[in-house]
């Protein structure tokens, strides 16, 4: 009997066919089981998962379905266990420094897979990134991203020496100057209410150009403009 979701369990689940379907393909060989209401047998999400995932054990359970599930539409549960990935060193990553956000996570591995940015670096403490909750924001993605949580930065960017940007208000070099001369680069952005801390101003700090009336963007809107505009100084390069 599988339990609501805890950071300390071995395993996590999808809520929903599409964060679903995207775990079956991209990593079949960690589903574990799926779970399913009545309603999910009017869904072609279900013929599909079947069909992706012939060797899984599928179970019709009403009880354990409303168990683990938060809302009444999702219809399945995909239980997966829980894995490590190591960050492709050449090419750009993201590097998010203590997110705290469930939403704001998922929504940024989201916009990555958009842009085609396929890696993540967590600096902990940090939202959990197995949470369902943060899959189910990604719609997915987070199993097209590549994740790995570090103790800090110092730690990540020892592994992975490049070119960095961070992003900071104290700056007066902006996005739309900057030029693409070194790759990979890693893009790094700091936590939803603090920001990056000083001491990343020495890695060159940039900022996004804001005529408007509020003082800072939000995470997810910050990150996804930065990811439209360095990939389009890639195609410039």
């Amino acid at each position: 009997m599988f339990k609501p979701y805890k950071k300390e369990f071995n395993y996590s689940y999808t809520l929903g066919f599409y964060p679903s379907l995207e775990l079956a393909k991209y990593h079949p060989e960690i589903v574990e089981k799926v779970i399913y209401s009545s309603k999910a047998k009017q869904v072609e999400g279900l013929a599909l998962l079947k069909k992706f995932l012939p060797n899984c054990p599928f179970e019709e359970n009403e009880k354990q379905y409303e168990r683990l599930s938060f809302k009444d539409n999702d219809h399945v549960v995909v239980i997966f266990k829980k894995y490590e990935e190591t960050l492709n060193k050449d090419e750009a990553h993201v590097v998010l420094v203590n997110p705290s956000d469930q939403g704001n996570l998922g929504n940024i591995m989201r916009t990555m897979a958009a842009f085609g940015f396929k890696n993540l670096a967590i600096i902990s403490p940090a939202a959990d990134h197995f949470n369902p909750k943060v899959i189910r924001a990604s719609m997915g993605s987070a199993f097209f991203v590549k994740k790995q949580v570090f103790s800090s930065f110092e730690e990540y960017i020892n592994k992975f020496p490049r070119k960095c940007y961070p992003f900071m208000l104290q700056t007066d070099t902006y996005l739309s100057s900057v030029k693409l001369e070194q790759y990979p680069y890693a893009l790094i952005f700091g936590n939803e209410a603090r920001g990056l801390p000083q001491e990343f101003l020495k890695y060159g700090a940039i900022k996004i150009e804001q005529p408007g009336e509020v003082d800072s963007l939000n995470l997810p809107t910050a990150v996804a403009i930065a990811l439209y505009e360095f990939k389009k100084n890639e195609r410039k390069s």
